[in-house]
C-alpha cells in the first residue's frame, strides 16, 4: 500500500510539473506572438496551432485531478432535495457515468490517435496523434479516477462531498 501511495505522488508530481510547462509553453508563445506581431509585423506561424494543443493538454491533464477531488462540475440543485443518503447514491451513479462515457471516449480517441499517426498537423507538421493521445490519456486518467472514487466511497474511505463541505 505504501509503494502505491509513493507511486501515486510521483505520477501527481510529473502530472502537476507538465501541467506548468505547458501552461507557460502556451503562455510564452502567445505573448511572442503578440509582440512579434505587433512590432515586427512578422507573426509567429505555429503559435495558435501550439497554443491550442496546450490548452487542451492543460484540460485533459488538468480534469484527472479535479476528478480525483470530486471537484467537476455538476449540478445539485435537485439532488439537493433529497435526503443524504439518495444523495450519495446519485453521486456514485454519477460517478458510474463518467467512467462509461469517458470509457466509451477513450476508446475512440486511441482510435482517433492511431488513425492519424500519419498526418501531420498544419502549422508545426507534428502527427495529430500527439494531440488525441493526450486527449486519450486524459480520459483514460479520468476513468481511473472515477472508479477510484466509486470504489473509495463504497468503502467508506472517502466521505460525501457535502459532508466534507460541512466539515470546512
Amino acid at each position: 500500500m505504501e509503494v502505491l501511495k509513493r507511486v501515486k505522488k510521483v505520477i501527481d508530481e510529473l502530472l502537476l510539473w507538465v501541467i506548468i510547462f505547458l501552461f507557460l509553453m502556451m503562455f510564452g508563445i502567445t505573448n511572442l506572438n503578440v509582440i512579434m506581431r505587433y512590432f515586427f509585423n512578422s507573426p509567429i506561424v505555429f503559435s495558435v496551432e501550439m497554443g491550442r494543443y496546450c490548452f487542451v493538454s492543460i484540460i485533459f491533464l488538468g480534469a484527472i485531478f479535479t476528478t480525483r477531488e470530486d471537484r467537476h462540475i455538476h449540478v445539485d440543485f435537485f439532488t439537493g432535495m433529497f435526503p443524504e443518503k439518495i444523495q450519495e447514491i446519485i453521486a456514485q451513479f454519477g460517478r458510474f457515468l463518467m467512467v462509461v462515457f469517458f470509457g466509451i471516449t477513450t476508446i475512440y480517441t486511441c482510435r482517433m490517435a492511431i488513425l492519424n499517426i500519419s498526418v501531420s498537423s498544419s502549422a508545426m507538421k507534428i502527427p495529430m496523434a500527439i494531440p488525441y493521445g493526450i486527449m486519450a490519456f486524459g480520459c483514460a486518467g479520468i476513468v481511473l479516477e472515477s472508479a477510484i472514487n466509486i470504489i473509495e466511497f463504497h468503502l467508506g474511505l472517502k466521505k460525501h462531498k457535502k459532508n466534507i463541505e460541512e466539515e470546512m
